[in-house]
């Protein structure tokens, strides 16, 4: 069974070389996670809004021996039972079947919690004068508001050459250098996300 999974990220519009990094980037990232993960396809759709698009279009296309899955920001504090519940409203305008709603992943609450927990991969792109101990240092990172976690990653890297952070061209730099263990001690929902790719390697 093979999984493609619809992210959170990358260019608006046609930008093919920053959509192939965004890619590239997810990828990597997961294969860190586990090796067999290579024939996972990681498809970076822009927005929220364009993301679910692409994965309710998917799920009507009922696709055999392919699993789909969406991976998206919260933006907010999740006080839902389940991703699906948290993005109710969004996944009610997309018409995507109540039954359809299990395959859904937050990151909590924005791509760059998960990119701060990480000091290793962050000094791989903006080198030593990356401030660390200006980052957020709650254990959980899901309860830091997505304004603190950008506020603080700014003040971080101020003083490194390749300030200001920008999404498109530190965000899939830092993704491939990311460890997933690092990203899953400090958020449940991405050792929930990492849990089912593992399962999937398997079915």
């Amino acid at each position: 069974m093979k999984v493609r999974i619809y992210v959170e990220g990358g260019p608006k519009g046609t930008n093919a070389d920053g959509l192939r990094r965004f890619k590239n980037g997810f990828k990597q990232h997961f294969l860190k996670l586990d090796p067999h993960l290579n024939s996972l396809d990681v498809s970076p759709c822009g927005s929220t809004d364009d993301t679910i698009r692409d994965y309710a279009r998917a799920v009507g296309e009922h696709e055999q021996n392919r699993i789909v899955a969406l991976l998206v920001d919260s933006e907010t504090l999740v006080s839902a039972e389940t991703p699906a519940k948290h993005l109710k409203t969004r996944l009610d305008s997309a018409n995507i079947p109540p039954n359809e709603r299990e395959n859904i992943f937050l990151m909590v609450q924005c791509m760059e919690a998960w990119l701060v927990t990480d000091v290793d991969a962050l000094e791989k792109c903006f080198g030593k004068k990356l401030k660390a101990g200006a980052l957020p240092q709650n254990p959980n990172i899901e309860s830091v508001p997505k304004r603190d976690v950008l506020s603080k990653l700014a003040i971080a890297i101020k003083a490194t050459p390749s300030a200001p952070y920008h999404k498109i061209d530190h965000g899939a730099k830092i993704l491939a250098e990311l460890n997933p263990d690092r990203v899953g001690k400090r958020s449940a929902n991405a050792r929930n996300l990492h849990s089912f790719l593992r399962h999937s390697i398997h079915l």
